[in-house]
């Protein structure tokens, strides 16, 4: 009896559970290759990171109650604030875990966001830049752009897409396309609550496999004369069968998606906990994956921000990243780095928790809350040569205003762009790069200064790094 591939598959319906690539939204059609890219300013990028790992808190943290604690009338009284070190004080209610690993973090405190409202706010996380819906068909994910850049950098043995998001589905603007680069530099969005994803084939699967594989890439070799000047799309839909064919027949596959309880237990059996177990096998793996972006949703706690008795409150959340980042942490802090004698796993990753705004500083609003604040909010940065252990940039008594931006631009907050032009510098990118044939004709920056409603710096935050 003859059998097929997909007796040996999960459903399709399973399959889909991972998430997917950014294709729809995109100019898979009109995707320009070669992409002309030319440098349009002086950029040293430092290369001092392999890996990059964002973990978005969507919704938007309280900085105020957070890592730039400041006490007032909206404070509660069981936060047990204890002091770190000079001038950081933290909850050990709400961290009690990254309290310990402080050392290793530096905060930015001088952070200011064009937008205020969610589903923009989410889009400027992922893009780099606020969203302009004129050209927002095209504009790819800052994701996508290391993708693109790093192309050139894999390995023969790097199965892995570039770039694997986390619960981007989860993320108001969901996963962004490859706007107008190829769509093989697209996200894979994974969804580790589902349960899918660890899905590999061996021993007469596999034989199966390669052998369908090797026929349709016969019947392609023939068709591909007549789709000459065609719909660029039938080149977008052949690169995922290439990444996927190559991912199922890796045995390091589900090996990544391999978690003990007792580490589900550490990390925290939950969206952010599972991501941050999940990207540290990535790492670990070293199989082409380079940027990973994490999305924890449900921060957006206009009411009951500290009311125990919410479904969803800031004692639940801030525990849930407690955990999850300050174990990302002590793991890849705790891991040789197999390249470099004396160097870690964290000195080869730059981790970054970003979010959209912070929350108004002072009293609770009428429904115990805090609404959007755009003027002042804070980012963190380990690894990946950022210098720890500092506080860069500070607000008021408040929290209202930034009162010393912390870096040399003094009248200039540092923004998104800035965070990005950091991890690009990181990775060894050079950001102030930009492409010039894009579908409307408008060179493309890696980092723009034309900011939403203002200039924009587009340098890295030196001061993470010196």
């Amino acid at each position: 009896m003859n059998k097929t591939v997909s007796e040996f598959l999960p459903a399709r319906r399973d399959l889909l559970k991972l998430g997917g690539y950014g294709l729809l939204g995109s100019f898979a059609e009109q995707a320009f290759w070669p992409v002309h890219a030319r440098a349009a300013g002086h950029a040293n990028p430092r290369g001092t990171a392999r890996f990059a790992i964002v973990i978005e808190l969507a919704g938007a943290l309280s900085h105020i109650d957070s890592f730039d604690f400041k006490e007032g009338e909206g404070t509660p009284k069981d936060l047990d604030v204890r002091q770190v070190r000079n001038g950081l004080y933290l909850s050990n209610k709400l961290f009690p875990e990254l309290s310990k690993e402080m050392d290793k973090i530096t905060i930015v405190r001088s952070l200011k966001s064009h937008e205020v409202v969610h589903f923009r706010g989410q889009y400027y996380t992922q893009a780099g830049r606020p969203l302009n819906p004129a050209q927002a068909p095209e504009i790819p994910s800052v994701g996508s752009v290391v993708a693109y850049e790093y192309e050139k950098l894999r390995r023969e043995s790097d199965t892995f897409p570039t770039y694997i998001g986390c619960g981007l589905d989860t993320s108001g603007c969901g996963a962004l396309s490859t706007g107008f680069l190829p769509p093989r530099h697209s996200v894979l969005d994974i969804n580790l609550q589902t349960g899918g994803g660890a899905t590999s084939v061996e021993g007469e699967a596999l034989q199966l496999l390669q052998e369908r594989y090797r026929l349709l890439s016969e019947l392609d070799k023939s068709l591909s004369p007549s789709r000459s000047g065609r719909d660029r799309s039938f080149t977008g839909f052949r690169s995922f069968q290439e990444s996927a064919y190559q991912i199922l027949g890796d045995a390091r596959w589900p090996k990544v998606f391999q978690m003990a309880d007792a580490e589900k237990a550490r990390y925290g059996d939950n969206q952010v906990g599972l991501s941050c177990l999940f990207a540290r096998n990535l790492v670990q793996a070293d199989a082409g994956t380079r940027y990973i972006h994490i999305v924890h949703p449900d921060w957006d706690h206009h009411k009951a921000i500290f009311d125990h008795n919410a479904k969803s409150n800031h004692y639940i959340r801030c525990n849930e990243f407690d955990r999850a980042m300050a174990n990302l942490i002590r793991d890849l802090a705790g891991a040789p780095s197999p390249r470099e004698i004396g160097k870690t796993l964290l000195d080869e990753t730059m981790v970054v928790m970003v979010t959209e705004f912070g929350r108004v500083p002072g009293a609770l609003n009428g429904i115990a809350g805090r609404h959007h604040y755009n003027e002042a909010y804070l980012s963190l940065f380990a690894g990946g040569g950022v210098k720890p252990g500092r506080i860069i940039g500070n607000t008021d008594a408040t929290g209202e205003k930034v009162i010393d931006t912390g870096w040399k631009y003094r009248k200039i907050q540092p923004r998104t762009e800035n965070i990005y032009a950091s991890i690009y510098s990181a990775l060894g990118i050079d950001w102030r790069k930009e492409m010039t044939n894009t579908p409307s004709k408008r060179a493309y920056r890696y980092v723009d200064v034309l900011g939403a409603t203002e200039f924009v710096s587009d340098d890295e935050i030196v001061d993470l790094f010196v």
